[in-house]
């Protein structure tokens, strides 16, 4: 069911707030300290920009015709191709840049500045995918992206490596469902040549 654009963007800053109160909290709590800027800028940009390429190619061909040769691959294409997709189908470009890097921020501040930081890489990267169940296939893709997303936290030290790359790539993904996968339809099989 699709949502009106301000039913959209209250729930995204809702959630997202939620997210970044709660890690927040947290790192008050357990006493880290949560700092996203950047120690060297333009490096740091081009680790989190190099980064996001293999999750941008990777999201290109699930949702492409060929990602439908899978069956695990498939239920997960099917579930963005009608599930997420009719959620944002009355978004517009700025609606989905606001909650791509609100969830950017709000999501790395709390499962790798928080929760990777004091239990690991693999529990916050399960934790990741747990928190974005849509169906067990999303699940399991989140968790894949989760412990991405957490190795390069690790290699780089850089929060705002992983703020950026989360951004970026689910700025691409919802550009992609939104706008330029709209016509497809789930389980349709590849033109033939």
């Amino acid at each position: 069911m699709p949502l009106s654009r301000k039913r959209l963007l209250t729930f995204a800053v809702l959630t997202e707030a939620a997210a970044l109160l709660l890690a927040l909290a947290l790192a008050y709590w357990l006493e880290i300290e949560l700092t996203p800027v950047p120690d060297r800028p333009l490096h740091e940009l081009a680790i989190a920009l190099l980064a996001t390429i293999p999750p941008v190619a990777l999201f290109a061909v699930l949702v492409s015709y060929y990602g439908d040769t899978v069956p695990l691959v498939r239920g997960l294409r099917n579930t963005l191709l009608r599930d997420v997709r009719s959620i944002f189908e009355n978004a517009k470009l700025p609606d989905l840049c606001v909650f791509a890097f609100l969830a950017g921020l709000a999501e790395e501040a709390l499962f790798r500045g928080v929760l990777q930081t004091q239990l690991g890489l693999i529990p916050a990267s399960v934790l990741f995918g747990l928190a974005h169940f849509v169906t067990p296939a999303y699940a399991l893709a989140a968790t894949v992206m989760g412990f991405y997303i957490g190795a390069v936290f690790a290699a780089s030290e850089s929060l705002f490596v992983v703020i950026l790359l989360h951004g970026l790539y689910d700025l691409y993904a919802l550009i992609q469902i939104r706008f330029y996968v709209a016509h497809q339809s789930p389980q349709r099989a590849p033109p033939k040549t």
